[in-house]
């Protein structure tokens, strides 16, 4: 024990290294100070058991319901998306659809989903217009998914019609809104329980 050292704060700082709460440089200068002083040695070896018994007793106590979701979202909101080809806009391939004049309509039973090209993310056309560089489509998130950032070529518009959507601090739920206009950066979109969203868009947005 060093003589400036009051026996006090030894003993404090023993009880937090026996307990794993001493910061790496502390525990290293303690285990020094230990090593040349018996003292500080015993009581370390008689606040052991303690330590041992204590976290034997304590009983475990399950997370908040959410919890995982939550930090899992979050951490996908803060990485990349994992993106699976090297065009993961598939929209941009879809054929335009032709106006006749006549009423459009598309039953809910006909269309199929495609990939986005982001792991958990699909796609369904619901019409195309490349004449005016438009494009409506409905999207489809799993749970803990997520969607690159990326810039609007022309404004963006989606409405939440079921689960939610994370966008940075903000968090979308069921009839939900949101616009981004012309030439606006959309930061990583992502969903916990997942998500069904109806989007019409630019054609020639750019992932980043």
């Amino acid at each position: 024990m060093r003589p400036d050292e009051p026996r006090q704060e030894v003993a404090e700082t023993a009880a937090l290294y026996v307990a794993g709460a001493l910061p790496d440089d502390e525990r290293v200068r303690f285990e020094r100070d230990m090593a040349r002083d018996p003292a500080i040695a015993a009581q370390v070896g008689a606040l052991s058991p303690v330590a041992e018994l204590l976290a034997q007793s304590a009983s475990p106590v399950p997370p908040p319901a959410g919890v995982r979701s939550s930090l899992m979202a979050r951490v996908a909101a803060d990485q990349p998306a994992a993106i699976e080809s090297p065009s993961p806009q598939v929209w941009k391939n879809w054929p335009t659809i032709a106006e006749t004049g006549d009423l459009y309509v598309q039953r809910a039973e006909e269309g199929s989903w495609d990939s986005a090209g982001v792991a958990g993310v699909e796609v369904r056309r619901l019409f195309v217009d490349r004449e005016h560089n438009r494009v409506t489509m409905l999207v489809r998130m799993a749970p803990g998914s997520s969607y690159p950032r990326h810039i609007h070529d022309a404004a963006e518009e989606c409405l939440v019609l079921e689960g939610d959507l994370h966008v940075g601090d903000t968090v979308l739920r069921r009839g939900d809104y949101q616009r981004a206009p012309a030439g606006s950066h959309h930061g990583i979109q992502s969903t916990e329980g997942g998500c069904l969203l109806l989007i019409t868009s630019s054609l020639s947005d750019e992932i980043y």
